[in-house]
């Protein structure tokens, strides 16, 4: 059977009457049942439901970004008039790259597979798709990517280098739209007296930072610890994510430029033509402007040192800033800012902060293959509870949740697996003898992505209670019997961190370990406190309910948690001493030899 084919959950892009062949999962929300319910669909096998395809995927982007990495660098160069080498635009322009290719190579692959079955009749185009609409910065393209009417426009693109597949156009607007400039920080001091006076002493301050100091910008520590760091340094003590930046405004500028180099294939090809058309303001024809706010912002010009674990992924004017400051000799060092870095098998992420950094301070694991690598525990610096969890009487199930549509390369349920992660738990929950069951609270993640997390929730357990994700996930940890973790992440650390019984488990398909992170994870798993399959979680929560004190404390567990803390989450006395230690360290060393 002939149908037409739907690329995105834009309905007005859906025939009336037709059988219907779904790109993705993403079809499948509670919110949209009534539109769909006597619909005759099908949705498309995923792609990279093939664990050998997205592992040869993955490498072929790994190279491919590579290749246009310096290509790019060299037409930015003679477009901005500028002499930069290729560690500058892998800092600056490395994050949006990246995903940018790996994004394209979702969409392109769906496409070929819709080809490939040969039973597609024909597409709707909606007019609206042509006018591409340029984002101003890396953090404008986040929400983008995530918007139905950018994926419309981006498959109606690749659909261009198709014809096999007739698109018939109708009249309709995609919905993309620019994203308003950030509301200016402003804090009450009647409302929040301590954050207000600690703005104020750091605006004040950052004017007597003197030159060749260390430059602390969101590390992933708590503001108490980072001045302390400071100080361990001598120098004045401030949280610079609190002193107020200037934010560039610009419009979009010509983009009659087209990029140098050659490509190998035709989603080369596809890549480099759409790269002049949806590159961000800021790396761009707003250059310009980007530089001359990163003049008047109060950062030092030459420090010796930058650390940070988050603003060399998304704040494009601290990534212009920072690249400035290396190629004038300053040391750039990226912290682990997430509990699946070191582990996952794949993960582009963690490969880009390593690559740009001088130094990757990590939360306890190594890497005999990459000097640059330094355990130093837990940044955020959470020490075990002395709280009796005996006494507690909920359990929490912490969850995750995906976008629709794949957006970064890395060892996750990608796009429509999360439905087969959200089974796992309804399956773990199901598994719960009764009186735990009750006494079960599941933390929803804060963004929904357009899951109907609550829906399908209600749906099939109405009586287990939700958290929204709102209140703080470390006191609601803390204040739990146990904790269950439903995925390799940040939450598990910080359990284990906080001393909390827990309880992990997830599709080893799904959350893939890298061969050197496998041991750690073994003794977890021999000590019965990682589960690859939910039912077993479940029994083994059963089994420990009555005393998870006296589990937590036996022999077999403490040696499974010494040997995991050691290797993969360590927790010292004091993580400022640590920090500081390993900064110093850093800056006395011979720098490694770093692209230019």
């Amino acid at each position: 059977m002939r149908r037409v084919l739907v690329t995105t959950a834009l309905e007005s892009s859906w025939p009336d009457e037709e059988p219907v062949l779904f790109l993705g999962e993403w079809c499948r929300r509670f919110s949209r049942r009534d539109r769909w319910s006597n619909l005759d669909y099908e949705v498309l096998i995923y792609h990279w439901d093939d664990h050998a395809l997205f592992a040869k995927d993955f490498q072929y982007v790994s190279r491919l970004y590579e290749r246009i990495l310096v290509d790019l660098a060299y037409t930015l160069n003679r477009l901005l008039v500028v002499d930069h080498g290729i560690r500058y635009w892998r800092i600056l322009i490395g994050p949006w790259l990246r995903q940018f290719i790996e994004i394209l190579c979702d969409r392109w692959r769906s496409i070929e597979c819709v080809v490939d079955r040969a039973e597609v009749s024909y597409t709707i185009v909606l007019d609206g798709s042509q006018s591409v609409v340029v984002p101003m910065d890396f953090v404008e393209f986040r929400r983008l990517y995530n918007s139905e009417g950018w994926n419309h426009g981006v498959y109606a693109a690749i659909l261009e280098r198709f014809p096999q597949v007739e698109r018939r156009h109708r009249h309709g607007e995609t919905g993309a739209t620019a994203m308003p400039p950030p509301a200016p920080l402003h804090l009450s001091w009647k409302r929040e007296p301590k954050v207000a006076a600690l703005a104020a002493w750091s605006q004040a301050a950052a004017r007597q930072v003197c030159e060749n100091g260390v430059v602390l910008v969101a590390p992933y520590m708590s503001w108490s610890d980072k001045l302390a760091v400071h100080l361990r340094f001598r120098q004045v003590p401030l949280i610079w994510s609190l002193v107020p930046q200037a934010t560039p405004t610009m419009e979009s500028g010509t983009r009659e430029w087209s990029l140098s180099g050659h490509p190998t294939d035709p989603f080369d090809q596809f890549v480099r033509e759409m790269i002049p058309i949806h590159i961000p303001k800021t790396y761009s024809d707003g250059y310009p402007e980007l530089m001359a706010t990163v003049d008047e912002s109060p950062w030092p010009k030459k420090p010796r040192l930058i650390f940070t674990s988050n603003a060399h992924s998304c704040n494009d004017l601290f990534k212009a800033w920072a690249a400035r400051c290396v190629e004038d000799d300053s040391q750039l060092v990226v912290g682990q800012h997430g509990g699946q870095y070191g582990n996952l098998k794949f993960f582009s992420t963690e490969d880009h902060d390593r690559t740009i950094s001088d130094a990757y301070l990590t939360w306890g694991w190594t890497d005999p293959n990459d000097a640059r690598a330094k355990p130093v525990g837990q940044l955020v610096g959470l020490k075990p509870l002395t709280l009796a969890h005996n006494s507690q009487e909920r359990a929490v199930l912490v969850t995750t949740v995906l976008p629709r549509q794949a957006y970064r390369g890395m060892s996750v349920p990608i796009a429509g697996q999360w439905l087969d992660y959200l089974e796992d738990q309804f399956k773990f929950v199901e598994a719960l003898p009764e009186h735990i069951r009750s006494a079960l609270l599941v933390r929803l993640f804060p963004h929904d992505q357009g899951w109907d997390q609550v829906e399908r929730w209600q749906c099939r357990w109405p009586e287990i209670e939700l958290d929204s994700g709102d209140q703080s996930i470390h006191n609601m940890i803390a204040k739990s019997r146990v904790c269950i973790v439903s995925y390799n992440g940040t939450p598990l650390h910080e359990s284990l961190a906080l001393g909390v019984p827990t309880i992990m488990y997830w599709n080893p398909e799904h959350f893939e370990l890298r061969d050197a992170a496998a041991p750690s994870f073994s003794h977890l798993e021999r000590a019965g406190i990682l589960h690859y399959s939910p039912v077993a979680a479940a029994k083994k929560v059963a089994e420990i309910w009555d005393d998870p004190d006296g589990w937590w404390a036996s022999t077999q567990v403490l040696s499974a948690l010494n040997l995991f803390s050691e290797e993969q989450n360590q927790s010292p006395d004091s993580i400022v001493d640590r920090v500081a230690e390993t900064l110093r360290e850093i800056m006395d060393a011979p720098k490694p030899d770093c692209e230019t």
